[in-house]
């Protein structure tokens, strides 16, 4: 289903069209970054900033107020103090926010657990709460398909900055949703956040569809294709297989110099998985775009390009399952790497155990059925866009 793109309008636009009178007076910080734009590409501080709102602090996420691992302390254009979220300090303090009223959170998410913007929701929330701050969301369109839940819950233990949320890889919800559920997952009895909707959106809406001005939402994110595959391939990162960074495709390509693209693409289209081909492919990372340095720099690489045919049907997690385990199966230079970094990104130690005990396919994506279904049942109380 396609929404007509002149009736729909961004959280940011319905915030700018009914709630000025709300933050004129008051003393108002962003959290924002390079996506915090309006369609038509003005950005978020400075349409706030023309309309008289005394906007006093910007916290940014990873990668930077411009997404380009620039972590400067003022914003070019406006002067306003920049503080980031990001390595040391992870949340706004209460002497952050002494002279802040309200907090807008402007950013676009891929809908992915491990993308760091969901911990910096948490966090600002967290932080939102403690310190009795109100928090404006204005919500955003999910890039991938809004309906698919998929993957390990978080499990005890397994906590870090790449996974931080309690839910599974793929959540299916908008950022103002996700604020929501987090929320009571804090302090339900907090009446600190308020989400400015989406108008004209649905669950059946194709983000393609909506035509909004493309801003990668970090350095490696090229396409809202790349967004699609990346909560699968993400996993490549837990190994010592290149996930195409360097390359025009990341998470879209992935592969090695000692991969034979044509035994990995004949095995994994023989799972016969829906909405995808598995095509192979030859190349080189030649380019380095943001602090990961891409794996096997300057090397000629084979491998496969994951062509996603239709990404309604397209299950991102169980297509990065099967990418491990015909890895493991196919070529013996293949290894996670020493430090169990896809623990984290599974979110559970399970998946790497199953993968080098040599279990299944089916068993590993049946092992998180029971939590998805539990899940499903919590998550259904926070939908907002039916």
């Amino acid at each position: 289903m396609e929404t007509n793109s002149s009736d729909f309008k961004l959280g940011n636009e319905v915030l700018l069209g009914t709630k000025l009178d709300e933050l004129k007076n008051k003393n108002v910080a962003l959290v924002t970054n390079q996506t915090g734009i309006l369609p038509d590409g003005t950005h978020i501080i400075d349409a706030l900033v023309s309309k008289g709102i005394n906007v006093v602090k910007i916290f940014t996420p990873e990668h930077g107020i411009r997404g380009d691992e620039n972590y400067s302390n003022k914003d070019e254009k406006t002067g306003i103090p920049i503080v980031s979220i990001y390595g040391a300090n992870v949340k706004p303090t209460a002497g952050d926010l002494s002279d802040v009223d309200i907090i807008i959170y402007d950013i676009q998410d891929v809908g992915a657990r491990f993308y760091t913007y969901t911990s910096t929701l948490y966090y600002v929330l967290e932080s939102a709460i403690e310190n009795n701050k109100q928090l404006i969301v204005c919500d955003r369109p999910v890039i991938i398909n809004p309906k698919y839940v998929d993957g390990f819950m978080l499990e005890d233990g397994f906590e870090s900055f790449v996974g931080k949320i309690q839910t599974p890889i793929c959540y299916g919800m908008t950022c103002g949703e996700l604020a929501e559920y987090l929320k009571d997952d804090i302090n339900f009895k907090s009446d600190v956040l308020e989400v400015v909707m989406m108008k004209n959106y649905t669950r059946s809406t194709d983000y393609e569809s909506l035509k909004l001005k493309w801003v990668k939402p970090s350095p490696n994110m090229f396409f809202p294709s790349t967004a699609v595959v990346y909560p699968g391939t993400c996993f490549i990162e837990g190994t010592n297989v290149s996930e195409g960074r360097g390359t025009e495709k990341p998470f879209e390509y992935i592969g090695a110099p000692w991969c034979n693209g044509n035994k990995l693409a004949a095995e994994l289209n023989s799972y016969g998985l829906q909405g995808v081909m598995f095509e192979s492919i030859s190349f080189t990372p030649l380019e380095k775009i943001s602090s990961y340095p891409p794996k096997f720099f300057g090397k000629k690489c084979t491998g496969v390009y994951i062509n996603v045919t239709d990404k309604n049907k397209f299950e991102a997690v169980k297509t990065g399952v099967a990418v491990l385990i015909s890895l493991r199966k196919l070529f013996p230079q293949f290894e996670f790497r020493k430090d169990n970094y896809i623990d984290k990104l599974a979110g559970t130690d399970k998946l790497r155990q199953n993968i080098t005990n040599g279990v299944d396919y089916n068993t590993i994506i049946k092992s998180w059925r029971e939590d998805l279904e539990q899940f499903n049942n919590l998550r259904s109380q926070y939908l907002i866009y039916k």
